[in-house]
């Protein structure tokens, strides 16, 4: 989802979760804002236009410290790169295309957490519950009936 009005002053915002605030950390907030749903690869690019001595061995660094104290959240769907996110109270959920790999937010239809309560908790109590809707954008769906698309895409 795109920004909800925040002010978000990164730097207050990790120190107040017991980290540091460095160059890294801020720029790769500032980057998530801009481009949400992005590998670490594609984040690496965009953080290098900034910080371009960065690696992606810091890239890894930072984002797994943002993620450990809910600053961004990693999305992970099958087999592809995992993708990131900037951590919102908003509860939104994802549709995923399976061809070309695509994210978009989708809002809960509930609300609030959990959105979905199951059978049996197993003695758990649950505060999250994650929906993933996987499918096929427009895009991809005119590709296949133009035959952009090969076969072996598709069944991906």
């Amino acid at each position: 989802m795109t920004n909800t009005g925040q002010n978000n002053d990164w730097p207050s915002r990790i120190r107040a979760t017991g980290l540091r605030s460095t160059r890294q950390r801020v720029t790769t907030l500032e980057t998530l804002e801009e481009s949400p749903h992005v590998t670490a690869d594609e984040l690496l690019n965009q953080v290098r236009l900034t910080l371009p001595a960065i690696t992606i061995q810091s890239i890894y660094t930072v984002v797994q410290s943002l993620v450990d104290v809910g600053l961004i959240r990693k999305l992970e769907f099958g087999a592809t790169a995992a993708r990131f996110e900037i951590e919102r109270p908003d509860n939104h959920h994802h549709v995923h295309c399976r061809i070309c790999g695509r994210i978009e937010d989708v809002p809960c239809q509930h609300g609030s957490a959990p959105c979905m309560t199951p059978a049996n908790t197993h003695g758990m109590v649950i505060d999250v519950a994650d929906v993933v809707y996987h499918g096929t954008c427009t895009q991809c769906l005119a590709d296949v009936d133009q035959g952009v698309v090969g076969e072996s895409e598709v069944s991906a």
